[in-house]
């Protein structure tokens, strides 16, 4: 193998993973000629085909499969390695990424990260706005905003406050409707709900209840929506206490007492002691507050 080694190796797992030529390079942002033409030469010092090719797409040879976890373990490596040179800086200067839900993006970030850039002019910020969380080991985000406890062992979190939850709707809305007054009847209400997303489903069964998103006329897995979709009147929304108490909206007592999320700030345990990833979590931690 020649210098672009690990390149080419970054390729054969990017393909792997991906089991396409086009969605392979849409991740590596080259051109699929290009990255046909490097699996090509890959293949061809190596004397053996990596990959089977068909109608449905590539999957991997025995050969190619034989090599996949060792190929993993340098990309592991790799990633590590990044990790610990970025939690060397000492400078308050360059990158940092930071990844939060929508709720959170939308209404609690915008005022705290004007403020936070007056502070440090010379930091570039990146937001990234996922309802899901983001892969710290990859370094798709240095800081995580999460709403669930951590089960990785190589994360360091600090846990800020709980936020209260419940069940909310509009005055028109209880006006056209009527009320619910327990979980029954609250299921023959318009509540809003996710549509792919399964976190209803699942918080619903830890509470003991069977709840289906099929269920729900009206749903959308952007948070946002469903919140303003309450405050047009459309129908009963699970949400942010104080955001739909800022809305106007009604609080509901139907008998289910809902667990308050708790919020915690997240990063990599190899970046922790890296000065701007500090002063962001040491920032948000002095600044994030309930809405």
């Amino acid at each position: 193998m020649n210098s672009d080694n690990w390149q080419w190796w970054q390729y054969f797992l990017a393909i792997a993973e991906q089991g396409s030529l086009s969605r392979a390079a849409d991740k590596l942002a080259v051109s699929q000629p290009t990255l046909s033409r490097q699996l090509q030469a890959m293949e061809a010092q190596l004397g053996q085909p990596l990959f089977d090719r068909s109608t449905q797409g590539l999957s991997l040879t025995d050969f190619g499969q034989g090599l996949l976890e060792e190929c993993q373990h340098m990309q592991s490596s790799a990633q590590k390695l990044q990790r610990l040179a970025t939690g060397q800086a000492q400078t308050l200067s360059g990158r940092v990424r930071l990844s939060a839900n929508e709720l959170m993006a939308l209404h609690y970030l915008p005022a705290l990260l004007s403020r936070f850039m007056q502070r440090y002019p010379q930091i570039s910020l990146e937001v990234e706005v996922s309802n899901h969380a983001s892969n710290l080991d990859k370094r798709d985000a240095d800081v995580a905003i999460r709403m669930f406890p951590p089960t990785q062992l190589d994360v360091y979190c600090r846990r800020l406050f709980d936020i209260p939850l419940g069940f909310y709707a509009s005055l028109e809305y209880l006006a056209q409707q009527g009320e619910p007054c327990d979980s029954q009847s609250l299921f023959q209400h318009r509540v809003l709900g996710y549509d792919r997303d399964p976190q209803f489903e699942e918080g619903a069964r830890q509470l003991g209840m069977s709840v289906k998103n099929e269920q729900f006329l009206l749903r959308t897995d952007c948070l946002p929506l469903q919140l303003e979709l309450a405050k047009q009147h459309a129908g009963i929304v699970v949400s942010h206490q104080t955001l739909c108490e800022a809305a106007g909206l009604i609080k509901l007592d139907v008998g289910i007492e809902l667990p308050a999320l708790p919020l915690y700030l997240v990063c990599h345990r190899d970046v922790q002691h890296n000065k701007k990833i500090r002063v962001l979590m040491d920032f948000l931690a002095e600044t994030l507050e309930l809405k």
